[in-house]
């Protein structure tokens, strides 16, 4: 569990000489052709946004390959791993998208240009992963903060409200219905593996949401800014009417790992029609 936090991984991903997703994963927007803004991640290290990164419109992604060197090696004589990237808007479950594509003898990968579009204004988490056939996984997130790029345009300020402060018990704004409803969660609330090392949080607090008893789905609650964590909103779907629980969980790099689930039992709310 403690990769799926700190890494901000919400599916576990198999990547050979294509991408595959997970369950909690679906297939970005990268084939959109007109872009308002390109970010860029060099070989250096360094990010870069020329433009204006807006809601409706497609951000191209350029990724130096060099960035993750590892998991390197070949089978048949065509490469066996592969680089994927990862976007998560406002918190929600994540997107993958292609940055390689093959050479044209096929025996190696390139760099290849991606575009995703984001759908509405607020926080876009990007991060990236290599994978091979030979079981080897490494990332490139930040040290598990993230690369995050802020959309203009409307955020969806008209949900429904969960807020977990600092203590005490979630309120509710709005009426809890099918559709879409935000939820906030103080980083403090849970607070209990919160260390720091080289000025960066070691430590991450992931969400869980289960609708009327099915599969837990998994959401991000913050990210690292200025050598400490700060809650994100997250937009969780509620497909159907019923009961909707939500818990959540910490875990840090020393092995430190603890919930907030109201002992055990979840936090609970009703979802009408």
């Amino acid at each position: 569990m403690l990769n799926k936090i700190l890494f901000a991984a919400l599916a576990t991903f198999a990547v050979a000489c294509s991408t595959q997703t997970g369950d909690d994963a679906t297939t970005g927007d990268e084939a959109e052709v007109n872009s308002a803004a390109s970010y860029t991640l060099s070989k250096d290290f360094k990010e870069s946004l020329n433009g204006t990164a807006k809601s409706g419109s497609a951000i191209e992604i350029n990724y130096a390959l060099d960035r993750l060197p590892q998991c390197r090696g070949n089978q048949g004589g065509r490469p066996g791993w592969n680089i994927a990237g990862f976007y998560s808007l406002n918190g929600a479950a994540a997107k993958s998208f292609e940055v390689t594509k093959l050479s044209a003898d096929g025996s190696d990968r390139e760099s290849a240009t991606a575009r995703i579009t984001p759908l509405e204004g607020g926080d876009l988490a990007i991060w990236f992963q290599v994978t091979s056939v030979f079981g080897c996984s490494e990332y490139d997130s930040d040290l598990g903060a993230n690369y995050h790029v802020k959309i203009d345009g409307p955020a969806p300020d008209a949900f429904p409200t969960i807020t977990f402060g600092e203590d005490g018990a979630p309120t509710v704004k709005g009426d809890l219905r099918v559709g879409k409803v935000k939820v906030h969660y103080e980083q403090g609330r849970l607070d209990t593996c919160e260390s720091y090392q080289g000025g960066y949080p070691q430590y991450g607090i992931g969400g869980y949401a289960s609708i009327n008893g099915g599969a837990a789905k998994s959401f991000e609650t913050g990210r690292a800014e200025a050598g400490k964590r700060v809650a994100v909103d997250t937009i969780v779907e509620l497909g159907a009417a019923g009961d909707l629980a939500l818990w959540f969980e910490t875990s840090s790099v020393h092995g430190c790992h603890a919930f907030d689930s109201s002992n055990g039992a979840n936090y609970h709310f009703t979802i009408g029609q």
